[in-house]
């Protein structure tokens, strides 16, 4: 005899979610990326998903807190992340075995949250989120661990069609003033020496640049903060007439590479050579042996810092 799904065994994703701890828009990223959780259409049209799924899901939160990736455990059947769960267990019960980081245990799973606030347009809970964050992290970790793969997140949510462009615009804009307000924070404190932040002509692209404003002013550097999309000529005059020891040029993606090697090297060749010159991001891949490059953050944290210090 055929059995019959009884609806009493179904959840609608809303409940799904609510039951499981998962955010409705992390459910639906799994289910069209991986294929889980797997849903069931009733003849209404209307998905439902399998109670049993449930402590699947709350495996899998756990699993990700443990630092695990979303792709490694989301297809994993209940008794598979048991045993994956028990192993790290025992792992951790190892008295010499270091504390995770954030952004080893939880950052992917932090991430899908943003995502899910972005979703929703919810820009106090975002604000709430990147405040708490960069008090328990420090400002590096949070840029490094959390914002730069937030920002990737957000690409390929947009290139999935995951997103809108008003959901990107969104997110840029409550990120783009948090990490205003807090660069400006730690510069009022500096003292060291100057250094003038800019980007290319034509460079449309400003979190790159508030990002490194954040880690510049960390070491203590006094910045001048120009924006982008400045002019060549803007960018001398200005590093030139600020006195400032060190010129740092953010350079995104979507910038033509030829030009910016053009303009890097036209900059390099008129600006004072006693100043310095570094260019970093995902569009500083053919820099002049001259000019320092830099597409770490945390790279560019300790040659800054190891720069101040030879300044002095």
């Amino acid at each position: 005899m055929k059995n019959v799904a009884k609806m009493e065994d179904y959840l609608s994703i809303g409940e799904l979610s609510k039951l499981s701890g998962v955010g409705i828009h992390s459910l639906r990223v799994w289910e069209k990326r991986y294929g889980a959780p797997i849903s069931k259409r009733l003849p209404s049209g209307h998905r439902r998903y399998p109670k049993d799924e449930v402590p699947r899901l709350r495996a899998i939160t756990r699993a990700l807190e443990s630092g695990y990736r979303a792709s490694k455990v989301v297809t994993r059947t209940l008794e598979e992340l048991q045993g994956l769960l028990n192993v790290q267990n025992l792992i951790e019960e190892k008295p010499e075995q270091p504390d995770l980081t954030y952004g080893q245990v939880s950052r992917e799973l932090t991430i899908e949250k943003w995502i899910e606030a972005v979703h929703q347009y919810d820009d106090e809970l975002l604000n709430q989120n990147f405040f708490e964050l960069w008090n328990k992290e420090g400002p590096l970790t949070f840029i490094t661990d959390c914002v730069a793969p937030f920002i990737e997140r957000l690409g390929n949510g947009w290139a999935d069609k995951e997103l809108t462009i008003s959901h990107e615009h969104f997110a840029t804009e409550i990120l783009s003033d948090f990490l205003s307000a807090k660069w400006r924070q730690l510069n009022i404190r500096n003292n060291g020496p100057t250094v003038v932040l800019a980007t290319l002509p034509d460079e449309t692209h400003s979190l790159g640049l508030l990002m490194c404003a954040v880690v510049t002013s960390m070491a203590d550097f006094k910045v001048v903060y120009l924006g982008i999309n400045s002019p060549i000529e803007e960018i001398i005059k200005t590093t030139e007439s600020c006195q400032a020891q060190l010129l740092c040029l953010s350079l995104s993606s979507f910038i033509d590479p030829i030009d910016a090697e053009c303009n890097l090297k036209q900059i390099r060749k008129n600006l004072d050579k006693e100043i310095s010159m570094v260019a970093g991001g995902k569009g500083a891949i053919n820099t002049a042996p001259e000019i320092n490059r830099h597409n770490s953050f945390s790279d560019y944290y300790e040659w800054i810092t190891q720069f101040n210090i030879q300044s002095k």
